[in-house]
């Protein structure tokens, strides 16, 4: 069945007319001439006319002055009756406002007259215009950005870019369409870009991307931004990405960081400096107390080879006095078992109290007087240090003859002065020996710095080097645990913390008391503690004597820097160091792991302790 339009003219008149209430908010019948027939609706309440009003003038009265001409063109249109024709105009209100009006209108010729309806519009044209003047403003304010927008499709290519993309990049709106994403960014960034974008299409969105832009010249920027993807209908459509051109912060962040470089740089220079400073303080109170230490035994040794050579002088001369004369073999036998026993027992003169010794000297001076070797009287001691007395003497001279006895004495006498000093110059060396060996250990003297070190020999080490200081009158007690490990560590820094706190500890007993140091297995590692009983420190201090340049000492006895180094020392050894004190008793604990941490120094807690 043909119908025209709808077929609404088969419906029922009064549901034809209830559904244009419905879908018109006005109506009205105005003659060919213009002039207002009948006028349905709420005229009054949208536009403030009241029906006398309406009909007071002609319909295009009412019409705004610029769209009079349009309206003019489609009633003309409509005149001849064969077509409904559409169109919209702003009608002037009572208030002198106008409001957007959607007209369908008819002509009836033989009525002489147009029928029409209207839909008041003006709420959603005032919607669309407030839209493209918010999109206006949005893309002026976009393109009046310094960042660098743009719109990529799907395939690559820009669907739009601002001001300061071209800017930028130097590509010109006739090269935009020739252009994709992959030309505007390093080859390095390819797979890169190429990746967000899949995940962008995917639905994820990145506040922080970073490329490298390739301008038109070839001169390359980076950038950074966020970048998110635009969807139609559950449809990818672009990606929008919002850049900005970081090459100035680039540039103050490098220099900021060689700046930051150079920084540590000097202050890792200035460290070692004020780390080798306290070690050559260290060194400077050391060699003292070697030079005291060395200069004993050496002077000793050297007292002893002046000696030496008269003796031996004496020694020789006398047995070559014995050598021309003839001696029988129980002269030669007698003597060579005296030179044994001289050899033997060099200096031993201990087995006699003074008083014993001295009655025995006179006793033997008084023998040698009396068979007229009173030349020889110095030769007593020497004769009763190898257990001779007047009886002993009666047989050496019931062996010798008379010619040979003072000879024999002589060359006696002085073999066991030779081998008394030789003696004592080897017992001199010996102790230097020591010395130095202990010395050698402490500092580890060729070695490397990492080594497997005995943490007790280390601490006996530096008691050795401390000898002529704590020897005054500091008794020191070893509570060595029996199953301490060994340690890898640094052998010659450890060393110097063993230094710093027990010459602190010295100090602090200002050279008199008792120095206790012990040594445990302890929480998988080797705890030492250091104690003395000085007076103490101070509760208000105690917390800042690891604290660089600080220090309780007089001016000009401390640098401030040794318990610092201790700190750090230790805390580089993967280490903690701590500190109690009360007077009397102060205890510094120092607990070392088994191996040194593969990174470097390690942070340490704020300890306590006292200040160099």
């Amino acid at each position: 069945m043909t119908q025209n339009g709808l077929g609404i003219e088969s419906w029922p008149p009064p549901v034809a007319a209830l559904l244009l209430d419905l879908s018109a908010d006005l109506a009205c019948v105005a003659g060919y001439d213009g002039i207002f027939r009948e006028a349905t609706g709420d005229w009054e309440g949208l536009l403030g006319w009241t029906e006398e009003d309406l009909f007071s003038r002609p319909f295009m009265g009412f019409v705004h002055g610029d769209d009079a001409r349009a309206t003019t063109e489609q009633l003309d249109a409509a005149r001849g009756g064969t077509g409904i024709v559409h169109f919209q105009n702003r009608f002037i209100a009572a208030d002198g406002s106008s409001r957007w009006l959607s007209w369908t209108a008819v002509g009836m010729p033989g009525e002489q007259a147009f029928r029409a309806v209207a839909q008041d519009l003006t709420p959603k044209h005032d919607a669309e215009v407030r839209g493209r003047e918010s999109d206006q403003r949005y893309l002026d304010l976009i393109e009046s950005a310094h960042d660098i927008v743009q719109s990529i499709l799907p395939d690559g290519h820009f669907d739009f870019v601002n001001r300061a993309w071209h800017d930028n990049l130097g590509y010109t709106l006739e090269d935009l369409p020739g252009l994709t994403l992959f030309d505007i960014v390093t080859e390095a960034d390819h797979e890169h870009c190429s990746i967000l974008i899949a995940q962008i299409m995917s639905g994820k969105s990145f506040d922080q991307v970073e490329v490298t832009f390739v301008a038109k010249d070839g001169h390359t920027f980076p950038v950074e931004g966020n970048a998110t993807g635009r969807f139609r209908d559950g449809q990818f459509v672009a990606t929008h990405t919002f850049f900005r051109d970081v090459s100035d912060r680039k540039k103050a962040e490098a220099l900021q960081a060689a700046y930051r470089r150079q920084l540590e740089d000097e202050v890792a220079e200035r460290s070692a400096a004020l780390v080798q400073s306290e070690k050559l303080a260290t060194l400077g109170r050391l060699s003292a107390g070697m030079a005291h230490e060395l200069n004993n035994p050496a002077a000793a040794a050297r007292r002893g080879a002046a000696l030496l050579e008269e003796t031996f002088s004496r020694t020789c001369s006398a047995l070559l006095t014995l050598a021309r004369a003839t001696q029988d073999p129980a002269e030669a036998k007698q003597l060579a078992k005296l030179m044994e026993a001289a050899a033997a027992h060099p200096k031993d003169s201990g087995r006699l109290d003074p008083l014993d010794r001295g009655d025995r000297e006179d006793e033997v001076g008084d023998w040698l007087a009396a068979h007229g070797l009173a030349d020889s009287w110095d030769a007593a001691g020497s004769l009763v240090e190898l257990g001779m007395a007047a009886a002993d003497l009666d047989g050496l001279a019931a062996t010798f003859a008379p010619g040979r006895l003072e000879a024999a004495i002589t060359a006696l006498s002085e073999a066991h002065n030779a081998y008394g000093l030789i003696a004592q110059i080897g017992h001199g060396s010996a102790r230097i020996s020591q010395i130095v060996g202990a010395l050698k250990d402490y500092s580890y003297m060729d070695r490397a710095p990492v080594q497997d070190v005995d943490v007790q020999e280390g601490l006996n080490g530096t008691l050795v080097m401390l000898a002529s200081k704590l020897r005054l009158g500091i008794e020191v007690v070893r509570d060595y645990g029996a199953d301490v490990p060994r340690i890898e560590t640094l052998g010659s820094e450890l060393n110097q913390v063993w230094t710093n706190l027990i010459d602190n500890a010295a100090d602090a007993m200002d050279g008199a008391g008792h120095l206790t140091i012990r040594t445990r297995t302890a929480e998988g590692g080797v705890a030492v503690e250091i104690e003395d009983d000085g007076p103490g420190i101070p509760p208000e201090v105690v917390g800042k004597v690891f604290e660089p340049f600080f220090t309780t000492k007089p001016p000009g006895q401390g640098t401030g820097l040794g318990l610092s180094i201790v700190s750090n020392m230790v805390r580089g050894m993967g280490g903690t160091i701590d500190v109690v004190s009360a007077p009397r008793h102060t205890v510094f604990r120092v607990w070392l792991p088994l191996r040194l941490p593969d990174t470097g120094a390690t942070a340490g807690d704020t300890h306590n302790g006292r200040p160099a």
